[in-house]
């Protein structure tokens, strides 16, 4: 287990000892630009603009970055609970990932329906950091004014720039999701609804149990099931300890919205129920389940429309693209462009 001699625990995650992550704002100081959230178009459209010399802060409210590039030192496993791997199709995120990353892994193992047949993909291999994929957000956290368990609620906008927690900005940049953008903006409604997503961590006795050897997941779309996506950690080369089996699995919008208000232990049976007979399990075989929430997890793409932002606020993230990490990584860098021109202009 090398992988685990290179970082250190801290929280549920995993960071690496030698970064910093939290500067604590000074009271009274101007800076050009203001990105609030650090998630992974966050995070990307902070170092673009630091690599073009603009002073720029990134405000996050937990204590951790990479938003839902999440993942979790769990059971002694180490297990992706938000993206679960991602692609590299462009030739600017290739660079990137083998400028700043380096150590990440294709998946072999294919992803198949509900009836077994493989699931074709055109955005080519799919990857996974050895760290965790939380690992990448943190290396984009490098050098970067960062204030972390810092929540803003709001910015107000005048003719001279925005104003946030006290200081003054020429422009905001948000990362957040939708509905979170638009109160922060004070905007009518938000560029994108989203749904909810469960997610249950399942961990089982033994190895190479019921289908897992046949596939790495498997999606089930149509949105009549209970799970969306369900995935064997176990195809992450070592990210699983001991003779387990850990699997992690995302509930359908339809199940998300209708637990979401409710604890765990209401739902998590259900979907332990259906992950088994899809994989194949016997019951007696589990030894731990955790269950996680994220109330803005997936937007709704036919609920897209544009929104009118004041001037001096930009948007970025899966409210304009995809949410995979590659769009997301993308759009930063184009949010970055459109604040430096809109800089160069006034």
């Amino acid at each position: 287990m090398r992988v685990f001699n290179r970082i250190r625990p801290h929280g549920p995650f995993f960071v690496k000892p030698s970064l910093k992550y939290h500067t604590t704002a000074q009271t009274g100081k101007t800076k050009p630009v203001a990105v609030i959230g650090a998630g992974i178009s966050g995070l990307s459209c902070a170092q673009a603009l630091r690599e073009a010399g603009v002073d720029t802060r990134v405000f996050e409210n937990a204590p951790v970055v990479g938003g839902r590039c999440a993942t979790r030192l769990w059971q002694g496993h180490l297990v992706d609970t938000g993206i679960q791997y991602f692609t590299a199709q462009t030739n600017e995120f290739k660079k990137e990932l083998l400028t700043r990353l380096r150590q990440f892994r294709p998946i072999i193992s294919p992803i198949l329906d509900r009836d077994s047949k493989q699931i074709k993909t055109e955005s080519g291999p799919r990857f996974y950091v050895l760290q965790g994929n939380h690992y990448f957000a943190h290396l984009l956290s490098q050098r970067l004014d960062l204030c972390l368990d810092t929540p803003v609620e709001r910015v107000t906008f005048n003719a001279t720039g925005a104003e946030c927690l006290g200081d003054k900005y020429r422009a905001v940049v948000s990362s957040l999701p939708g509905p979170l953008t638009a109160r922060l903006f004070g905007l009518s409604r938000s560029p994108v609804e989203y749904d909810p997503c469960l997610v249950a961590l399942l961990e089982y006795s033994g190895t190479g149990l019921g289908t897992s050897r046949q596939c790495y997941a498997r999606l089930l779309t149509g949105g009549k099931d209970g799970i969306l996506f369900s995935s064997c950690e176990n195809n992450k080369a070592g990210r699983i300890i001991g003779d387990k089996t850990v699997f992690v699995v995302q509930a359908s919008p339809r199940f998300s919205r209708e637990y979401a208000g409710d604890p765990p232990e209401t739902w998590l049976p259900l979907l332990a129920q259906e992950h088994e007979n899809l994989w194949h399990l016997l019951p007696a075989k589990a030894t731990a389940s955790f269950g996680h929430r994220w109330l803005h997890a997936r937007p709704r793409e036919d609920d897209r429309q544009r929104v009118d932002l004041p001037k001096g606020a930009f948007l970025c993230g899966d409210s304009l693209v995809e949410s995979d990490m590659e769009s997301v990584w993308l759009d930063g860098q184009r949010a970055a462009r459109d604040v430096l021109a809109y800089l160069a202009d006034i």
